[in-house]
């Protein structure tokens, strides 16, 4: 038999590209994880009678393959799919504002001295933008160009010092591309002066799939049929080392739940593992400046705390972001909204998210006084209850979501140059292209790939092209 091709994570993009390659051929597909449940960031667990998420997450609709794969999934099984549209605020000044914060929105709730101020900051800060060149060298001067000093503070500045616990001046200028698109100022005040002016389309998808049991059930389906069609999925197994030669990778050591090493031989090998891990899964041999490059791709980690409330239901909003200084926690979800069926009857339950560095303050802090943190921002919160808490549990996920220093992409493209000399090796998903992106990014990723290893002899100027296409961020 020949060997295999080896996906390393069983998460949306690692099990679609093994679903398309199995599909679309007769080649053998090994994944490998070191968790032991599939899913990865989108998977689900059990807690007393609830099914939680880390999270949660929800399955964009936007009519396009991936889309279609979940639908394909379930097409004999259509009830446990539940579809809606996001229900998202945001908490400023102790005022509740629709996601993503609209500036007409802002303009009529706040005080009318400071929404004045606003459009007087605006106005000035184009004049002189328009007569002095300065750089756009951070999301701090990219906010501070746009918005003017006190609206960027308010809707974006304070809340990404908050959530990525660094000054936006250290934050490259291309993360603002990533996670900020659409908004004119201009339009938005014409529109509020009633003079014309549009306002930009929306950028964020607001209609969504879930499973009736949680997202982790769809990626579970995915991979039963990875499985019916030969593919082969090592759980509780960890990546020890890739093993290459005259640039290619010939097998990878891995190490089972009870210590067992072996070595698994590969035709071609598929990394959706963070970018730095899979550069230190290589052998010494590789050059320091490529080591040296992956140590400088960081990732921020996270802490949820999900607490219990013996109440059906506290209010009809699927998530809210915290953006006043005094909120410790970035973000709640409560995830009934998405599902009934996740949550014990007569209960619900509210995730608190907390970004953080691995093994800083909050990380060490016990369980337990995470939870009291949890509830002195609930107090702040009108519509929460905290007599009818009952339970809490914590959960910490280390390197969730990527980090966009500035002078990010340089690094990036070295650790990228020295994959595309390799022959059969290819980085995808959301972490292994160090994409700021969602689970139906990371499956349509998964599927691309799959595409082209499906066939007999990939050729390496797909794969290049593919690197192009999704690393915007290297232009």
């Amino acid at each position: 038999m020949s060997e295999p091709l080896i996906i390393i994570g069983a998460g949306p993009a690692g099990l679609a590209c093994a679903y398309k390659i199995l599909k679309q051929s007769k080649k053998k597909v090994v994944i490998i994880d070191k968790a032991s449940a599939v899913g990865g960031a989108g998977a689900s667990f059990k807690w007393k009678g609830h099914i939680l998420d880390y999270g949660p997450h929800s399955f964009h609709t936007r009519g396009e393959e991936p889309e279609k794969l979940i639908r394909d999934l379930f097409e004999n099984d259509n009830e446990k799919l539940i579809e809606g549209r996001k229900n998202v605020s945001i908490f400023l000044k102790n005022k509740k504002f629709k996601y993503p914060l609209q500036v007409s929105e802002a303009l009529l709730k706040f005080n009318p001295l400071l929404s004045i101020k606003i459009m007087f900051e605006f106005l000035l800060t184009s004049i002189f933008h328009a007569i002095v060149y300065i750089p756009v060298d951070s999301f701090e001067s990219w906010g501070r160009k746009r918005f003017g000093h006190t609206l960027y503070k308010m809707s974006f500045g304070d809340y990404t010092e908050k959530v990525w616990k660094t000054k936006a001046s250290r934050i490259s200028e291309k993360f603002a591309s990533e996670k900020i698109q659409g908004f004119n100022f201009i339009d938005l005040i014409k529109r509020l002066l009633k003079v014309g002016g549009q306002v930009a389309d929306e950028p964020y998808y607001q209609t969504w799939i879930y499973h009736k049991y949680g997202s982790g059930s769809l990626f579970q389906k995915l991979s039963e049929e990875v499985i019916k069609l030969g593919g082969e999925i090592l759980l509780n197994t960890s990546v020890k080392s890739i093993n290459l030669h005259d640039h290619k990778a010939t097998s990878v050591t891995v190490v089972d739940k009870v210590g067992d090493a072996k070595d698994i031989n590969c035709c071609y090998l598929v990394s959706t593992v963070p970018l730095p891990r899979f550069i230190y899964m290589f052998d010494s041999n590789t050059p320091f400046m490529l080591r040296h490059s992956a140590s400088k791709l960081s990732y921020i980690s996270l802490i949820i705390v999900y607490i219990e409330f013996e109440i059906e239901k506290i209010s009809d909003i699927h998530w809210f972001y915290l953006l006043d200084k005094h909120f410790k926690f970035n973000r709640v979800t409560e995830q009934k909204n998405l599902s009934p069926f996740t949550i014990e009857n007569g209960k619900t339950i509210l995730s608190f998210e907390l970004t953080c560095r691995e093994g800083d303050e909050y990380w060490q802090f016990s369980d337990e006084d995470l939870f009291e943190m949890a509830k002195r921002d609930c107090e702040n919160i009108d519509f929460i209850s905290l007599d009818r808490i009952t339970d809490f549990l914590v959960k910490r996920i280390p390197d969730a979501y990527e980090m966009y220093y500035k002078n990010f992409d340089t690094h990036a493209d070295i650790v990228f140059s020295y994959l595309k000399e390799i022959d059969n090796i290819a980085s995808i998903g959301r972490r292994g292209l160090f994409l700021q992106g969602d689970m139906h990014k990371s499956t349509e990723i998964g599927l691309q790939m799959g595409e082209i290893l499906s066939g007999n002899n990939p050729d390496k100027r797909e794969i290049h092209e593919f690197y192009d296409r999704h690393l915007k961020y290297l232009e």
